[in-house]
């Protein structure tokens, strides 16, 4: 009759060790990506509203979408432009809060009160999570 292989205590640390070493080398790196990732996220959402209020007030006689309130403001910025397409489908998800909410003025940017800040004075687009990310 076959006897039954079975890993020796030995064997079964000496396993466990090797995978907490692999997994000590993948999970910063993991990290890392997930970092740029959001940081990748972050300004291509900033380069697409600063884009998008560019041309929305080039077709508005150099006026600014609305900011009475936040609903008046994504309504118009998802509203059709003259080309008869929305300026953008939704305001973008800021990744490192979760918010696609803008605010206007009061505190500077990185209050993290909102997704985005936008400033009526000079129309400055700038993320609200962080200080950090309010100057990208």
């Amino acid at each position: 009759m076959k006897e039954k292989s079975r890993l020796s205590y030995v064997e079964l640390a000496t396993v466990l060790v090797a995978l907490s070493i692999v997994s000590m080398q993948v999970v910063p790196r993991f990290t890392q990506a997930t970092e740029a990732s959001k940081t990748d996220e972050l300004i291509q959402g900033l380069q697409q509203m600063r884009t998008q209020l560019r041309l929305y007030s080039s077709q508005h006689e150099n006026r600014r979408p609305p900011t009475d309130t936040f609903e008046s403001f994504e309504a118009a910025m998802t509203a059709g432009n003259r080309q008869g397409e929305p300026y953008v489908q939704r305001i973008p998800v800021n990744p490192y809060n979760g918010l696609n909410t803008v605010r206007f003025d009061g505190e500077p940017a990185g209050a993290n009160k909102a997704g985005w800040r936008l400033d009526t004075e000079s129309g400055l687009f700038q993320a609200d999570n962080s200080p950090t990310h309010a100057v990208l």
